[in-house]
């Protein structure tokens, strides 16, 4: 079985738990209702670390995941092999009280999961529930009040209708007899086991599956029942258990902290942190200081290979053009199809027979792209630590734990696209920016307004540029290529309308410019990475205009032209 559902959730449990225990690492992927909410939160090459973050903070709030595949690769003790279990879980919140959750579908990623024939109806009708620990509190706090009679609800009218039958079945009814209740939904058992106890006095009810059995019971039996929970306690937490759903397998996995491997990852991260854990930090550095602490070993699989492809440029063509294409499916393939290392570890699916196990590609299915993240990881350590032994006759079997840790210096690494910063660093400081220089584009003429969409078709010819406005009469422009920003700077070098340069922050910025005339330039400039040079002569500025003219002199003194 790898599809997991309400349906066969509680049965499949143990044995999830079991193989995640068990596992050496486990590999995770997601599919999701929606990429991008509004183009306002579309990434661009102007964005370092924190600002991606806050861009997809705004953009996520409203979108989640659907479907999610753990693929467990343990290895065999004592032979050069891995077997991997792969799960296929389909995921969609459900209501309980007032905790009623909206998510947005975007068509075109609706239209995407349905190219790849996801099963929509295994998703709405048989999707397992989740909450984070905000929503979990809140409803325990809500079905304890409920529970004690403290809290006023408005009934569905399903619940009405069961409520309505119940009182004319109870009048002829004797004391041991039951009946049942069929109910779609949580909230729907809860709302009436809670009414048919507080609406008839010779009644009690309990869940069972997605029933509620009612039965006829003399008072001192009624008694009996009450004092085995008489706060209600119990019976709020088997409902809040039922509410988490998959929550209780995260949860799980945090107290495992087995390494966890991922493919181009950010989103699929800030995602599960959302859905599962927590609402998301406002700060960045506490988002990636809590994921750290819930997952002390993640690996991104595109970040690694596009490492690996520039570390094996110059020592090995071969091996650096196996990671052309760094797309999972096409990875996935070129490692499987050939790896030009001995002791390649054997690698095969438990139970066997699955879906998984076999030669049809099923991309964008989570539990199978989870499979294909996991052995691109594998081959690539394998690789990887084989190609690091000074000779041939030193390569040997590898055991897992060599497996795991053979890229460690790529941990915690997750891959950020088209971005200033290359990627994200979960355990310190982001990397700096080695993408070319931004280049300031203003009008020849103060006549001359220079807007984006202007300088966007006349630089239509370089390819994907960002370009955003730097004030009324100036555009930013970047790019991810050194040829291309040279192209531009020779071609406008003779342009009519507008002139080009080189952005240099300490010259170009508004906001800098404009501190530069007091005080604060100093504090700014040292609170944003600008070492400080020795000054040792003094300019002395006895009025305004000469104080002024002091400041501009320091600032060219103590911070190069040429330093951005």
């Amino acid at each position: 079985m790898v599809d997991v559902t309400n349906d066969n959730f509680d049965h499949l449990l143990p044995q999830i738990l079991a193989d995640l225990k068990s596992a050496s690492y486990v590999a995770v992927d997601t599919e999701f209702t929606g990429l991008l909410a509004d183009n306002v939160f579309k990434g661009s090459l102007f964005d370092d670390g924190s600002q991606r973050y806050q861009k997809l903070c705004s953009n996520i709030r409203k979108f989640t995941i659907c479907q999610l595949g753990l693929a467990a690769f343990k290895g065999v003790p004592n032979v050069n092999a891995y077997s991997v279990r792969s799960y296929n879980f389909y995921l969609c919140p459900q209501s309980c009280l007032s905790f009623d959750s909206t998510f947005m579908c975007q068509t075109s990623s609706i239209e995407f999961l349905k190219r790849f024939n996801f099963d929509f109806n295994k998703w709405l009708y048989d999707g397992l529930s989740f909450m984070n620990a905000h929503e979990t509190e809140e409803l325990r706090r809500e079905l304890l009040l409920l529970v004690k009679g403290n809290k006023a609800v408005n009934l569905p009218y399903e619940v009405q209708e069961h409520l309505s039958n119940i009182g004319e079945w109870t009048v002829t009814a004797n004391e041991g007899d039951t009946t049942t209740a069929s109910v779609c939904s949580i909230n729907s058992q809860v709302l009436l086991k809670t009414s048919i106890h507080n609406r008839f006095q010779d009644l009690w009810a309990r869940e069972d599956n997605r029933q509620v059995v009612i039965q006829k019971v003399s008072a001192l039996e009624r008694t009996r029942l009450q004092a085995e929970d008489p706060e209600g306690i119990e019976y709020v937490e088997t409902n809040v258990r039922k509410m988490l759903g998959f929550t209780t397998i995260f949860h799980y996995l945090t107290e495992l902290q087995k390494p966890l491997v991922l493919h181009n990852s950010l989103l699929d991260l800030m995602l599960i942190y959302k859905q599962f854990h927590q609402n998301l930090p406002e700060s960045y550095e506490v988002f990636k200081s809590d994921l750290h602490k819930l997952f002390p070993i993640i690996y991104d699989t595109k970040f690694i290979a596009t490492e690996l492809k520039h570390h094996f440029r110059d020592k090995d063509e071969k091996v650096s053009n196996m990671f052309s294409n760094t797309g999972l499916v096409d990875l996935a393939s070129t490692l499987r199809r050939s790896l030009p290392v001995m002791y390649r570890p054997l690698l095969s699916h438990d139970p066997p027979g699955n879906k998984y196990d076999g030669d049809d590609v099923l991309a964008h299915e989570a539990g199978f792209d989870a499979y294909l993240t996991g052995l691109s990881f594998l081959s690539m350590a394998h690789l990887y630590a084989m190609l690091q032994m000074p000779s041939i006759t030193q390569h040997r079997p590898m055991s897992p734990r060599e497996h795991v840790y053979a890229l460690k210096k790529f941990a915690n690494c997750v891959q950020i696209q088209r971005a200033a910063v290359r990627y994200v660093n979960l355990i310190g400081q982001d990397p700096k920016s080695k993408q070319p220089p931004w280049l300031l584009i203003e009008g020849q003429h103060k006549s001359v307004r220079v807007s984006p969409g202007m300088v966007a078709t006349e630089l239509a010819q370089y390819g994907h540029l960002d370009i955003k406005p730097h004030n009324n009469n100036s555009v930013l422009v970047a790019a991810t290529s050194w040829k291309c920003i040279n192209d531009i700077l020779m071609n406008l070098e003779g342009n009519s309308h507008m002139k080009v340069k080189v952005y240099r922050r300490l010259r170009h910025s508004t906001l800098i410019r404009t501190l530069s005339c007091v005080d604060v330039l100093d504090p700014y400039l040292l609170q944003h990475g600008f070492k400080r040079k020795q000054v040792h002569s003094k300019v002395q500025a006895p009025n305004m205009q000469n104080r002024l003219t002091a400041v501009q002199q320091q600032r060219n003194l103590r911070y190069p032209k040429n330093r951005d």
